[in-house]
């Protein structure tokens, strides 16, 4: 099977003023179709370099990283972008939701930049804010919501393209705990479903959450841990 994530002693360092900072060292990380992954350790560590590579936001210094099997290490800015909005889901702890835009028109966006006739992006979108519980919001707009409804709203925005890996950065960073635990049973959800999905968590709780926990310290594998 081939992996969703592979990673080959990939490193990223930053130049920042006269110093140079070795954010990854030489990390080589695989994840399979269908896992459920916590990336965590303390701050300075490198996961949030790690998920802007995954996500491709970044590019190695040097090392490949093969998304689904494609060899992405080298491509220019637009081919990342496009990869960005055809093979990736991101859900974030602001939620980055469009505030004049109601429910459904947020969760269409990604259709609306792919192309997709207005009629199938309607549907695409109502049937994912039914999944995530938000079919009586439909045209409410994002500060008539709760966190946790807007985290739904994100969610369902980040399933629209149907992408191969979910990546969430501290999802429940600014929910309440009881919010913060109905988005976590949603994660349950969607991975039960064959979603992969990979999240950068503090929580220990919210990492327990997960079916594999990859730990960072000083830029390197510390510990890999599979339930």
């Amino acid at each position: 099977m081939t992996p969703i994530v592979q990673l080959d002693d990939v490193r990223r360092t930053y130049q920042m003023g006269g110093e140079l900072v070795h954010a990854l060292r030489g990390l080589t990380l695989s994840i399979q179709p269908g896992e459920y992954v916590a990336i965590m350790g303390p701050s300075g560590c490198g996961k949030s370099t790690l998920l802007n590579l995954l996500g491709c936001l970044d590019r190695p210094s040097s090392g490949r990283y093969l998304l689904g099997g494609d060899d992405i290490s080298a491509l220019n800015d637009d081919d990342l972008s496009s990869i960005r909005g055809r093979r990736l889901g991101f859900i974030f702890q602001s939620y980055n939701l469009i505030q004049q835009l109601n429910v459904l028109e947020n969760i269409e966006v990604p259709l609306f930049y792919q192309g997709r006739p207005e009629e199938e992006a309607r549907e695409i979108a109502t049937r994912l804010a039914t999944r995530v519980g938000l079919e009586k919001r439909l045209d409410h707009r994002p500060f008539e919501l709760s966190g946790g409804q807007q985290q739904r709203v994100a969610i369902a925005r980040a399933l629209a393209s149907d992408p191969i890996l979910l990546l969430a950065d501290e999802a429940t960073g600014n929910l309440d705990s009881s919010s913060g635990r109905e988005i976590l049973g949603l994660f349950d959800e969607l991975n039960a479903a064959g979603k992969t999905l990979v999240m950068v968590t503090h929580d220990p709780a919210t990492g327990e959450r997960a079916k594999r926990l990859v730990r960072l310290r000083d830029g390197v594998l510390e510990s890999d841990l599979r339930k």
